[in-house]
């Protein structure tokens, strides 16, 4: 009985630890597909998230949720632009990744880190359009 527990146990933390590996699509957002709607997102989240100032729980939830709109504008333009802007973009996308994992998983001091470079790359970003 005691080895059956014990096997038992072991199942669910192996399935606990290899579901936690994989990151999950909470939500479907749908493609951006002009110059103009990757903009008008791009600067409509970054404010939304500019606005955030607590980093409480919640705000940190809003992030997460925000960032996948804001992933797919950033991702419009890492496809369609070349040269500086292209490495800008890419660069924000990296930046807005960290972002997203770290709102999600609730840590305040690497969210507002990742912010923090975020903010400098996308004022930089939008004096550009």
């Amino acid at each position: 009985m005691k080895t059956l527990i014990v096997l038992l146990m072991t199942a669910v933390f192996a399935f606990s630890a290899h579901a936690d590996e994989k990151s999950i699509q909470h939500l479907k957002v749908a493609n951006v597909t002009s110059v103009e709607d990757a903009r008008k997102i791009f600067i409509e989240k970054t404010s939304e998230i500019r606005s955030k100032r607590d980093l409480d729980a919640a705000e940190l939830q809003d992030i997460h949720v925000i960032t996948y709109t804001l992933e797919k504008s950033v991702e419009f333009f890492t496809l369609n632009l070349i040269g500086d802007k292209k490495k800008l973009a890419e660069d924000i996308a990296v930046v807005v990744e960290d972002i997203h994992i770290n709102s999600e998983r609730n840590r305040k001091e690497e969210t507002q880190k990742h912010l923090n470079q975020y903010f400098v790359l996308a004022d930089k970003f939008i004096k550009s359009f």
